[in-house]
């Protein structure tokens, strides 16, 4: 499990740090790369293709985090502040801090291997972001033929599941229902930082009740993991 934090470190660091290329210089290297067919090109646009990907999930975390969470992360990784410096900025404790630091990485690591936390089966921004990488990574093993067949099933599945599931939050937000549980899910998708006390609350039901409707919503919906 540390080594998956230490790559989400990294792609957390490559999001906040790294100098991207001009859309000359990248054109350039798309020019260069469809005239060559080496296996080093090959494993060139792969690397390219997965920091990409990493990047695009990295975002999706980042816009479902709270603006203090966001603040923690910018100061920590791309500045590279202290704990202590950005505690006494937040008025959080440094241990709470570096539990926000594991928590996003773990989410971090689990949606780079294409695993959506179950915690998140309500986040739009990481479905699509799943999707949106699954099908470029699919892609592009078929298109130069070199995947192993259970590992690509395995990835056709994964972006199934999660087409079906963005297809059923899409539906819940247009529903426009007196429902209760529909209310209560379509108010956890519209707001992803939103507690259960706080929907409890907003919708005048208890928060069994809302409990109640989040679980049977994960229970029927969530992705069996493969």
């Amino acid at each position: 499990m540390q080594l998956k934090l230490f790559i989400a470190k990294n792609a957390l660091l490559h999001f906040y740090r790294y100098q991207y290329w001009t859309a000359e210089e990248y054109n350039s290297l798309q020019h260069f790369c469809e005239k060559e067919d080496s296996d080093g090109i090959w494993k060139a646009k792969l690397r390219l293709l997965c920091e990409e990907n990493n990047d695009v999930i990295v975002a999706a975390v980042l816009a479902d985090l709270t603006p203090e969470e966001q603040i923690f992360l910018y100061e920590k990784f791309r500045l590279d502040y202290s704990f202590v410096k950005i505690g006494l900025k937040l008025n959080i404790h440094p241990n709470g801090l570096q539990r926000w630091r594991d928590k996003i990485l773990s989410d971090i690591a689990s949606l780079m291997n294409y695993k959506l936390p179950i915690e998140d089966i309500f986040s739009r921004n990481k479905i699509e972001a799943l999707i949106f990488s699954l099908e470029r990574i699919i892609s592009f093993q078929l298109s130069y033929g070199r995947y192993d067949s259970s590992v690509l099933k395995i990835l056709q599945e994964r972006l199934s599941e999660y087409q079906r599931l963005l297809f059923i939050i899409r539906q819940c937000i247009e529903l426009n229902s007196d429902n209760i549980g529909i209310q209560i899910i379509r108010m956890k998708i519209l707001n992803p930082n939103i507690t259960a006390e706080e929907v409890a609350r907003c919708i005048n039901v208890s928060h069994t009740t809302v409990d109640r409707y989040i679980n049977l919503f994960k229970q029927k919906f969530y992705p069996i993991e493969k």
